[in-house]
């Protein structure tokens, strides 16, 4: 009589075919917003960067008493200190003497940043010109110019974007989705 009512464990064919169409449904809406946390946490990663680099371009400034500037270059992947580009390509930051667009020979490369990772963008505040053109402190810690560079995810993730404002007398300061991303 016990051999009767003895239950069988585990699942069936059935069971673990409804069990895994569950799992596969749950995973996939999951996989939109994750993709996105993503995005955003990546912008998020890059606006720090650049603000790392406006920060320690306007210190060094008050610190030497000089201007000093950051370009868009190519150094990290190619070692020469030039200006040229755009700043998704990567930038450097150096004392400018005389106050020029080139690295000269007097002046000094204080920090190179790598380039944006691939599809991310920075640009002007509506996203029509590429950010290229160089930022320079002087030596009281003013930038004497208005700024404001966005920073976007890749166009598949939708208008992910920060962005970098810059005033006249040099502070820089985060706005969230402050801009038109590019669509590329």
């Amino acid at each position: 009589m016990d051999r009767m009512f003895r239950h069988k464990y585990g699942l069936t064919f059935i069971e673990l075919l409804i069990v895994m169409l569950i799992l596969m449904v749950v995973i996939t809406l999951s996989l939109a917003p994750m993709r996105n946390l993503l995005y955003s946490t990546r912008v998020s990663i890059e606006i720090s960067r650049l603000v790392t680099a406006v920060n320690l371009v306007r210190s060094e400034a008050l610190r030497r008493n000089q201007a000093v500037s950051m370009c868009p270059s190519p150094m990290a992947l190619t070692g020469e200190p030039v200006c040229s580009g755009v700043f998704a390509d990567g930038w450097i930051v150096f004392s400018n003497r005389d106050r020029d667009n080139k690295v000269g020979s007097k002046d000094q490369i204080i920090r190179v940043f790598d380039a944006l990772p691939e599809g991310y963008t920075l640009s002007n505040r509506k996203g029509t010109i590429p950010a290229q053109e160089k930022i320079t402190y002087l030596g009281d810690g003013s930038s004497r110019q208005n700024r404001t560079l966005l920073l976007c995810a890749p166009a598949s993730a939708g208008d992910i974007s920060k962005s970098l404002v810059m005033n006249m007398v040099g502070r820089p300061r985060l706005a969230m989705e402050w801009g038109t991303c590019p669509v590329i």
